[in-house]
């Protein structure tokens, strides 16, 4: 729509028109203005509880947490979350927390161990890597750190060993973890018994 400005006439009628039109205009130009850095502060992850320790030096020091609080949900170390993909064509990636920091000027940041979705891991050689479940990922010792604003929530990682069955999906919803992927030697490794436990 195009927007007209008008020129001060002094006939009542035209004048009650120019008011009417302006209150339109502005009231499509002007919308109430909002506190866009105080809405945003409400939403930033904030840590929850005593600092447990620090780490680094200078701009490099940390402070390290256990808890976390984020968009009403609180998260702890080895909650399994599911974080935001950069693109909408890629799957979220699924980590355990392993630790909480927040920088010198407030960000507060998330260190976790990395799942992989099978199609996501190389194998050594080529091809893809067979799967029995549309559940299942590797888990890695692969470790990623992000702002904790990239969390989107809590998900349910069962670990299977090899030698027993895959629990069913309707009482036992989540992911499953039979296998460890070696990124490095584009392996996978079975999760016995004694391994997660």
């Amino acid at each position: 729509m195009r927007l007209r400005k008008f020129a001060q006439i002094s006939t009542s009628e035209e004048e009650e028109e120019e008011e009417m039109s302006n209150e339109h205009e502005e009231g499509e130009i002007l919308p109430p203005e909002e506190d866009e850095d105080e809405e945003a502060s409400l939403e930033d992850p904030k840590p929850v509880g005593k600092r447990v320790r620090f780490s680094g030096e200078g701009s490099e020091k940390k402070s390290h947490y256990k808890v976390f609080e984020f968009s009403g949900n609180r998260y702890t170390i080895e909650d399994p979350v599911l974080l935001a993909p950069e693109t909408k064509e890629q799957k979220p990636d699924i980590v355990i927390i392993k630790d909480i920091t927040q920088t010198i000027d407030g960000m507060v940041m998330v260190t976790g161990q990395l799942f992989y979705h099978p199609e996501d891991a190389k194998k050594k050689g080529g091809g893809n890597w067979q799967i029995r479940d549309t559940r299942e990922l590797f888990y890695s010792t692969h470790h990623v750190e992000v702002p904790a604003k990239c969390v989107m929530h809590k998900c349910v990682v069962h670990f299977i060993p090899a030698n027993k069955q895959l629990p069913d999906c309707r009482k036992h919803p989540g992911f499953i973890v039979r296998q460890i992927y070696d990124a490095v030697e584009q392996k996978l490794w079975k999760i016995t018994d004694k391994d997660h436990n």
